[in-house]
């Protein structure tokens, strides 16, 4: 990845504390709100069963216009750091495309 394009996908992905905001939103939906750490681990510190995590997924994906669910590196990100870095990613693979968030989602 040149300098260029690493420079290019920084800025157009949302900032991580956005992101962040955005997941303590959707866990917050069924269970009290909490400040989330880039360290929490998804499991252990934030406790989300594989149906939580799901909606949380689901919530995110809308949010952002990306898909998380049928992505294998969703399930393999262990910390909430982990998760805000794949967003970002997806958010900038598809500014990379040239398409907006909505443009990456699903057809409501």
């Amino acid at each position: 990845m040149t300098e260029n394009h690493a420079a290019t996908e920084a800025a157009s992905a949302p900032a991580v504390e956005a992101i962040v905001a955005t997941l303590e939103e959707a866990i917050a939906v069924d269970r009290p709100r909490r400040d989330l750490r880039l360290t929490d681990s998804i499991s252990q510190d934030i406790r989300l069963d594989s149906l939580a995590l799901l909606e949380v997924l689901t919530r995110v994906e809308e949010e952002f216009g990306i898909e998380l669910i049928d992505t294998p590196e969703t399930y393999t990100a262990g910390t909430v750091g982990d998760l805000a870095a794949l967003i970002r990613s997806k958010v900038a693979a598809g500014a990379d495309t040239g398409q907006t968030p909505r443009e990456t989602g699903c057809a409501i």
